[in-house]
């Protein structure tokens, strides 16, 4: 069955690309005699370069891909990242695609060339398929540009994730050819610890990626000192030597344990650990600048509400001003009227009783007059509505005469029209009249 041999990052991009491609470089393991030998030629196109079969996705010509590759990441700002590229090495089987068939260097390119596609749609890619390594078997070099199409953000995954996912997807395509698929044994996993964990038996390796997992999975450690400080609750020592990541700890038979990130497998090495805290310090940096962002925003948006509504207000306050004077010399008015009641109200208190007399005598007059005025009031209430009726009715009169004086004129337009037609047509033409003499008498006898 095909198989992914090694999944890895490159720090460069240029360099990656023309290793695969391995223009002018020529191959190795005397892979020319091997082909002279089986009477076999390299394609005219790739005529000294160890790539025997190029393909890509994305717009990607392997040939110029490192120039695509340094465009894309210009373009979206990401020239200054490390690791421009993922590496993945899948191989195939001589009894699947056998290298002494020219056809199989094409077919191996393009089933390298759909994993690609499955695994990094939104990615550019390059495939190179090699027949140089030691036993002469068909394995493709993917060249994955870290840079995505549509977000432009740098691809970020664990290289133990990356692997599960490639394997997944090269044991379906495996699978649609009908070869067989083996079931992989978990990455760097020793015989031993093989046989312990079949038995069920305790495993110190086992035991140390558990406490790396759990420390792992709290997804707020994000940097290589928080990672430190739990592994150390977690009674792991870490510590960084060069290219490796080594882990110590007391197993549960009180023994001293030591083991290289790499022995425990992809990833819990220095380069998936450090990958994975950077990702997720950058994704809480993200996280952070939305939030401020947001916060931003909403203050912004307070700041215009709060100047709209005071704006609102002084504008409200602006228009009310003259009403507010209004009211005051009001007020004022009012204040001098009361005054001047009070003061009128002292002078009839001054009066007594006099005063109540002529009050009552001038109420029965002021109540027939407002009696009066009601009538009145009534009456030419009464009076508005007859005219207004009569108004109706005398309207309703002059619409019809119109109505009979337009009828009219028609009609006398119409005879005259008429008249005038008649005027015009020309006269008949009359005959002469033949006078003939009577003598009285027909053939038939006198006439009577």
């Amino acid at each position: 069955m095909p198989t992914i041999a090694k999944i890895s990052s490159g720090a460069s991009a240029s360099s990656a690309l023309n290793y695969a491609l391995g223009k002018n470089k020529g191959m190795h393991n005397d892979t020319e005699r091997w082909l002279d030998d089986h009477d076999l030629k390299q394609p005219e196109a790739l005529q000294n370069c160890r790539a025997v079969a190029v393909g890509g996705t994305n717009g990607v010509m392997p040939e110029i891909a490192p120039e695509q590759f340094k465009l894309t990441r210009e373009a979206y700002n990401q020239t200054q990242q490390r690791n421009q590229v993922q590496r993945i090495v899948q191989s195939f089987s001589a009894d699947e695609l056998d290298p002494t068939t020219p056809g199989n260097w094409q077919r191996a390119n393009d089933l390298g060339v759909e994993l690609a596609e499955k695994l990094y749609p939104d990615y550019q890619t390059a495939v190179y398929t090699h027949i140089d390594g030691q036993n002469h078997v068909l394995h493709n070099h993917i060249i994955v540009n870290k840079v995505n199409l549509e977000t432009g953000h740098k691809l970020r995954e664990r290289p133990g994730e990356a692997v599960e996912r490639a394997r997944q997807i090269n044991d379906r395509l495996a699978e649609r050819e009908h070869w067989q698929v083996i079931t992989p044994v978990r990455e760097h996993q020793s015989k031993t610890e093989q046989d312990l964990t079949k038995k069920g038996q305790y495993s110190y390796m086992h035991d140390l990626r558990s406490r790396i997992d759990s420390v792992m999975a709290d997804t707020s450690v994000s940097d290589f000192k928080t990672l430190s400080e739990r592994l150390t609750k977690s009674k792991v020592n870490v510590s960084i030597r060069g290219q490796n990541v080594s882990y110590a700890f007391l197993d549960a038979n009180h023994k001293q344990r030591r083991a290289r990130g790499k022995r425990l497998g992809a990833d819990y090495d220095k380069e998936a650990i450090l990958s994975e805290l950077e990702r997720r310090n950058s994704e809480q940096e993200q996280q952070l600048d939305r939030e401020d962002q947001s916060r931003a925003t909403e203050l912004v948006r307070d700041t215009k509400q709060a100047d709209t509504a005071l704006n609102q207000r002084e504008r409200e306050t602006e228009s009310r001003k003259p009403t507010v004077e209004y009211r005051e010399q009001g007020i004022d008015r009012l204040t001098s009227a009361s005054c001047a009641v009070r003061r009128k109200q002292q002078e009839i208190n001054d009066r007594g009783s006099h005063a109540e007399q002529i009050c009552q005598r001038i109420r029965p007059a002021v109540r027939t007059i407002a009696e009066g005025l009601q009538r009145f009031t009534d009456g030419l209430q009464r009076f508005t509505k007859q005219v207004s009726r009569f108004i109706d009715d005398r309207l309703t009169l002059l619409k019809r005469l119109t109505a009979m004086n337009e009828r009219h004129d028609q009609q006398v337009k119409e005879q005259k029209l008429k008249e005038l037609t008649k005027l015009n047509e020309p006269k008949p033409t009359q005959q002469p009249t033949q006078h003939r003499q009577n003598y009285g008498y027909d053939r038939g006898g006198p006439s009577l």
